[in-house]
């Protein structure tokens, strides 16, 4: 199988730094220590902070490990856990997935958001936005959903969006998944991204997306 490939603007292409950017072990090294938290916007960085130093406190305190294991242990737990697991294995040479397998479980992801009370808005972005179907193992499920204005969806919405992110562990399926504070980052998507709703439950999303049409 094709080995998926990341494409870097600042290098050219099959330089040496691109294949080493490329390589398997770099990707993991990069992905383990930022583990997508340049995506992250407040709500949820602040919430993936303060979760993981209580687990780092919890080893060091409590287990008594060394700061610097716990620290490690603690990055690593929510790196195979609670990251993008599955979507950085498909820059490994050997990496392989069942396609209908996926379809079904990206179906289950879909059904999951929108029989999710406190959810109110989530589009997909990407590739799947467009052909609506995984046609592809090294394809993934490139998911966008928002924070309701009320003080406890911080702690719902933050809650049920690391479970779907354990769940698409269990399960073997590439979910890139992120909760923004407001439609506003919608505007830095690119032009040839089509945003799909799959959840409006009060209609706003669709009212700003055709207030910012000209922008999308």
């Amino acid at each position: 199988m094709k080995l998926y490939k990341k494409k870097f603007k600042y290098f050219k292409n099959n330089t040496f730094l691109d294949k080493l950017f490329n390589s398997f072990l770099m990707i993991i090294l990069i992905n383990w220590f930022f583990q997508g938290v340049r995506g992250m916007q407040y709500k949820e960085l602040i919430f993936r902070i303060v979760i993981e130093f209580s687990l780092i406190i919890f080893f060091y305190k409590i287990i008594k490990i060394n700061l610097l294991f716990s620290i490690a242990i603690s990055h690593t737990i929510f790196w195979i856990f609670f990251c993008q697991f599955w979507l950085i294995l498909r820059y490994f040479p050997f990496y392989t997935n069942n396609l209908h397998r996926m379809n079904v479980t990206c179906n289950k992801i879909i059904q999951k958001i929108q029989n999710f009370q406190y959810l109110n808005e989530a589009v997909i972005i990407g590739s799947l936005s467009k052909e609506k179907v995984i046609s592809n193992v090294n394809s993934d499920l490139d998911l966008r959903i928002f924070f309701p204005k009320k003080i406890k969806s911080f702690f719902v919405i933050n809650l049920y969006l690391n479970y779907l992110r354990l769940y698409s562990f269990l399960v073997k399926f590439p979910l890139d998944i992120y909760s923004y504070d407001n439609f506003d980052v919608l505007k830095k998507i690119s032009k040839k991204d089509k945003i799909l709703v799959v959840k409006d439950k009060e209609k706003k999303l669709m009212k700003f997306l055709k207030l910012n049409e000209n922008k999308f």
